[in-house]
């Protein structure tokens, strides 16, 4: 009799081989569960952001930040675009086209904290120290509508309705403090106010796209000066307060009257700004630009930033434009055939090259890298995750991001109308896990990831926490067909199990005998006799990376190490372990041992077993079973 014993998880899902092939420690199908740290763990769940919404979609997530850094979220559902303000999700704009993605984008200047947020009905300019108000920054004369990043004090645009090939960039932000036509800011100094106590500053009444900053209010009775802080807020030298819209110039100031004056700066995008895509006849450096990627008629879906220009992404090709260092000249050519994503949000650029899911052979979609080859001298694709069957999901409204070390990717599992299906791919251990979450677009803060759902307008705080929303994580984790190198016949008489598991958890094991079906053989306890309480981890509910992260939830877990006694366990050439998680709680499994396994000789069936009459040296022998 002999042990086998699998100590450390380290393969994660291998899904295009046979299953007797692939290696002991990994899963032939699995949800919810992934591979870390040499374990397998249950995966973490979803907590709401905000109330729950209607059924849709979520076509935009993003955070911004005011300038003391504080977390701004924003999304676009429908017809609206909202931040959250507490626990509430606010209408910032409405009327947009209701299926259209929407690309958010941060820019700081010296005029403040901004988010863009750029889409085929306009271009919109939140200070996020001034919600809900905004800026409409769409001018036919300056810009253009499509989706597009701030790079570099530069817009980089594309997805134009009417011009689906074209990849155009703004003026390169003129940010400079010039009272004048030369510059994007103008200052303004004791501009008169009828009356401290409340009022509208005049640059407003210039133009819609206009804001200001650097506000300085004189109360010119008592001599008090009230000075901008950049978040709306005005402090008084004499203790009074007050507060500052950066977008309707509108101020409040409590516990003063009567007149005084307003010194402070305005800005206007749309004049040689990030918002400004004009350029002269014979183009100058700083400029607007466009530059056509015409070549295969089929429609730019992404533009990502490379180690070494702008990449932009088609559904059959993908381009690689540089500007130089003087913004002078530029190359603009097609880098690679055959290589393409299916939509929008399929590519993301990563630390390592740009990762995206190559679907330009839609019959064999496969994750790719684009990345420096040997010599460093130029960028070639690379297959990820050759183990894992990408075919076996759709990627038409395909979403990837990158947190921690790992890239999303979420798609449709066969037959799915919608998102169901979040791939977890480990691109520092090369595994896959499968998680069963119905996401569209994602967005992170400072290490704490978010969903937008592919099934309902709804927000949610993803990989946290021990529940679904409510409800108990559906899941389970299935091993490999399992011969331990031959198809003799064999028993085994007990199986072990060690791990950590919090009190409020258990799982269930089953056993599949030659694919006979699972067989219940045992339920591990969080509570049993077996867990030692006298040596317990505290773990957060955010578990999904490189480092524990923390959540709300904060258990102890402890270790458990466990005997199951096999009962009526018949004869198998190979089984299967399945593992299903019952309760709301931490789980993980780092050893399965296989014990006191016994093998026996495989027989002749009798039908093929002949008695025969064999002499020898003159004697007559009934032999079964002889030997050729």
């Amino acid at each position: 009799m002999e042990n086998k014993e699998i100590q450390l998880f380290r393969s994660g899902t291998h899904n295009l081989l046979d299953n007797e092939i692939i290696p002991s420690d990994s899963a032939q199908d699995s949800q919810n569960w992934y591979t870390q740290d040499g374990k397998i763990k249950l995966v973490n769940g979803k907590v709401i952001v905000g109330a729950s919404g209607v059924a849709g979609k979520v076509t935009g997530l993003h955070f911004g930040y005011k300038v003391n850094g504080t977390k701004v979220m924003y999304r676009k559902i429908g017809t609206k675009i909202q931040y959250l303000n507490g626990t509430t999700w606010t209408d910032i704009v409405t009327g947009l086209t209701s299926t259209a993605d929407y690309s958010f984008t941060n820019y700081s200047s010296l005029a403040g904290s901004f988010t863009y947020a750029f889409g085929i009905d306009g271009i919109y300019k939140f200070n996020n120290a001034s919600l809900p108000s905004y800026n409409s920054m769409y001018d036919s004369t300056k810009n253009f509508k499509g989706k597009a990043f701030i790079d570099k004090g530069r817009a980089i645009l594309w997805g134009r309705t009417e011009d689906k090939t074209g990849l155009y960039g703004s003026w390169i932000d003129n940010q400079k403090t010039v009272s004048g036509s030369t510059g994007v800011y103008t200052v303004v100094s004791g501009e008169a106010l009828a009356d401290v106590a409340s009022g509208t500053l005049a640059f407003k009444a210039g133009g819609a796209t206009r804001n200001c900053f650097a506000v300085t209010i004189t109360d010119t009775s008592s001599g008090e000066v009230f000075t901008d802080n950049y978040l709306g807020v005005l402090t008084g030298s004499l203790g009074n307060s007050g507060t500052i819209n950066y977008i309707t110039g509108a101020f409040t100031i409590t516990g003063q009257s009567g007149a005084g004056t307003a010194s402070y700066q305005w800005e206007n995008s749309n004049l040689r700004g990030v918002t400004d895509f004009s350029k002269s006849a014979t183009r100058q450096a700083g400029e607007g630009f466009l530059f056509p990627q015409d070549e295969g008629g089929d429609a730019i879906l992404n533009i990502l930033i490379g180690t070494d220009g702008y990449y932009s992404m088609k559904s059959q090709s993908s381009y690689l434009l540089q500007l130089d260092a003087a913004d002078t000249n530029a190359t603009n050519k097609v880098y690679r055939k055959e290589l393409g994503i299916p939509s929008y949000r399929a590519s993301v650029s990563t630390g390592k090259g740009i990762v995206f899911i190559n679907t330009a052979n839609p019959e064999k979609p496969e994750m790719t890298i684009l990345q420096r080859n040997v010599y460093g001298d130029f960028l070639e694709p690379a297959i990820l995750f050759p183990h894992f069957k990408f075919a076996n999901y759709t990627y038409n409204d395909c979403t990837i991001d990158v947190y921690e070390r790992y890239i999303l990717v979420a798609c449709k599992s066969s037959g799915a109308t919608n998102n169901d299906t979040i791939l977890l791919c480990d691109i520092v251990n090369n595994t896959v896990d499968i998680t069963k979450y119905s996401g569209r677009c994602f967005a992170r803060d400072s290490g704490t990831l978010y969903m937008g759902s592919s099934v309902t307008e709804s927000v949610y705080n993803l990989y946290n926490g021990y529940d679904d929303d409510g409800f108990t994580i559906d899941n389970y984790w299935t091993g490999k067909d399992e011969a331990w190198g031959s198809n003799i016949l064999k028993k085994h008489r007990k199986l072990r199990l060690k791990g950590n598991i919090d009190p409020r958890q258990s799982y269930e094991v089953y056993i599949n005998y030659d694919a006979s079906g699972n067989q219940l053989v045992g339920t591990v306890l969080g509570t049993g006799s077996y867990v030692d309480y006298s040596s317990p981890q505290t773990v957060g509910a955010n578990m999904i990376g490189d480092a524990q992260i923390g959540g709300d939830d904060i258990s102890n877990i402890y270790p458990y190490f466990l005997e199951l006694k096999l009962k009526k366990v018949p004869k198998f050439r190979k089984r299967s372990v399945t593992f299903k998680a019952l309760g709301l709680g931490y789980v993980d499994i780092d050893t399965v041992i296989d014990i006191e396994i016994e093998t026996y000789q495989n027989k002749i069936p009798s039908r093929y077993r002949e008695k025969q009459n064999v002499s020898i040296d003159g004697a007559t022998n009934n032999l079964d079973n002889p030997q050729y």
